[in-house]
């Protein structure tokens, strides 16, 4: 069959777009790999693979002084990856810090866990990343930061093994999730009350005010509530994270990754095209870590660390309430402690304000200094 000419011409059109962007994203796949790689003769860059339940997890190590202290950032979730993002907040730390980034059940370059964790384990194999970090790099101990979930495994951790955590900065700390949700709900019909908004009234009145339900027996978040519940917090302007962090939202970013391949980069952002060759299943495997989550009351379970604590704290973050976390913080007994509010910031207050993010984790170090009397390395 011949083809006629405008649609040779169409086809020659789209096959040279094709290549072209293909071309391109390969160009800049490779000069951000030369640029992630570029720590100079002191520096590290390394991607360690760990094998934890079943798992293979990835941890992502980068620092311009192989003799700075390290630091592991555990991020939310459960299931969440900002490591094609890590530059943005991290690149300042990085002269303080071998930073290391985590990736695992089965997010980005992770395989999927065969059986899902609880969260008791979870701490148990952030442990075992922990040991694995201090072992390869010859330390004695190392910081923690924690965001939202990732805050509730690096209090618990720190708790457990403090003589393995310098100090510990959460952001977006999970203080107890039931009553960060009714303070959220109370403010959303007060904005709802102040605009008049009757409709919104009516819908919030049919959401689960502290998102959380019943399912087989155990506790488990209310999914629909949760969504109903972030709609209506980016109606007001407070929930920017579907619109500026996600992985679909920044997914040119994510396509450009030095760390993953495309279809790892795909199964992280899961839209367009993408959806053709990625297959994420990943909150399949959150079943049995979610009830620990909902159970988590930080007053409670950690009233006491031996180590030094940063608040780390959006204002605008109703996500994980401010609120909530003062009060935490207020009651928390510690050696040394800091409560840093960043202005405008939101829930992932370290892509909102990545400076002032880094410049609140820098405080670890001043904070290990005054706690333990011994001199901090000079810094670059």
């Amino acid at each position: 069959m011949r083809l006629c000419k405008p649609f040779k011409f169409a086809l020659l059109v789209a096959l040279a777009l094709g290549m072209t962007a293909a071309f391109g994203l390969a160009t800049i796949k490779t000069w951000r790999a030369c640029a992630y790689r570029a720590v100079g003769e002191a520096g590290v860059v390394d991607t360690l693979a760990l094998s934890i339940r079943g798992t293979t997890q990835y941890l992502f190590v980068r620092g311009y002084d192989r003799s700075r202290p390290l630091l592991l950032f555990l991020p939310g979730g459960p299931g969440e990856s900002f490591v094609p993002l890590a530059g943005e907040f991290s690149d300042e730390l990085e002269h303080d810090f071998i930073v290391v980034h985590i990736e695992n059940g089965g997010f980005g370059k992770s395989t999927k866990y065969t059986t899902g964790p609880t969260l008791e384990q979870m701490v148990e194999d952030t442990g075992r990343v922990v040991d694995h970090l201090l072992t390869r790099f010859d330390r004695k101990a190392l910081y923690l930061v924690g965001h939202s979930f990732g805050s509730i495994l690096a209090l618990k951790l720190a708790q457990a093994q403090p003589q393995k955590v310098l100090g510990v900065a959460t952001v977006g700390q999970a203080v107890d999730w039931r009553a960060g949700n009714r303070i959220t709900h109370e403010h959303l019909l007060a904005l709802a009350r102040k605009e008049q908004d009757y409709a919104a009234l009516a819908d919030l009145a049919g959401i689960a005010p502290d998102l959380s339900t019943t399912a087989e027996g155990r506790p488990m978040i209310d999914f629909a509530s949760v969504k109903r519940q972030r709609e209506w917090l980016e109606h007001y302007g407070l929930n920017n994270i579907l619109l500026q962090h996600t992985a679909k939202a920044r997914w040119f970013t994510y396509l450009g990754s030095p760390n993953h391949t495309l279809a790892e980069s795909c199964d992280l952002i899961y839209r367009g095209p993408c959806k053709w060759i990625a297959d994420p299943q990943w909150w399949s495997q959150w079943n049995n870590v979610l009830p620990g989550v909902l159970e988590f009351n930080a007053a409670r379970d950690v009233p006491q660390l031996e180590i030094p604590y940063i608040a780390i704290v959006g204002s605008n973050d109703w996500i994980t309430p401010g609120l909530l976390t003062r009060q935490y913080f207020d009651a928390l007994i510690a050696p040394e402690k800091r409560f840093i509010e960043i202005p405008g910031a939101q829930h992932y207050t370290f892509l909102d304000k990545p400076h002032e993010f880094q410049q609140a984790v820098r405080t670890l170090l001043s904070l290990t200094h005054e706690s333990s009397g011994q001199p901090v390395a000079d810094r670059p």
